[in-house]
């Protein structure tokens, strides 16, 4: 025996699909909702609300680095650095502020250890300032 179309489509019990009048499951009825071919939902969620904490806590510790000669700023650093990716990721609010803390964590620590070489020429020279 050969068909000449396709079969219809059956479900696991062998019986045709429900035939439901209109309107059709998952369809406004019509004239409510949504009149276009698109969802009524949004397709991406939205970002999440506020500013990053990361962010803001990587500027305050860069930021602290300036008072506590330059130690915080290394964590600045890192914590900026995460912030940064974090508000890549999610789409929040803060990256500006990551990238603040990052160039102003990675200035202090330059500037530390350029600091601490210099010193230790200095000493080891026995370098003394004569007037």
């Amino acid at each position: 025996m050969t068909t000449s179309g396709p079969e219809p489509p059956f479900d696991e019990a062998g019986l045709p699909p429900p035939v439901y009048p209109p309107p059709y499951p998952g369809t406004p009825a019509a004239g409510y909702g949504f009149p276009g071919p698109y969802p009524a939902y949004p397709m991406y969620p939205s970002r999440p609300p506020g500013t990053n904490g990361k962010a803001i806590a990587a500027l305050a510790t860069a930021l602290g680095g300036l008072i506590c000669c330059g130690l915080p700023s290394i964590v600045g650093l890192v914590l900026g650095v995460i912030a940064m990716r974090e508000t890549r990721r999610t789409g929040q609010n803060g990256f500006g502020l990551a990238v603040a803390a990052v160039v102003i964590s990675s200035l202090l620590i330059i500037v530390g250890v350029i600091y601490v070489a210099l010193t230790t020429l200095l000493y080891a020279g026995n370098w003394q300032w004569a007037p």
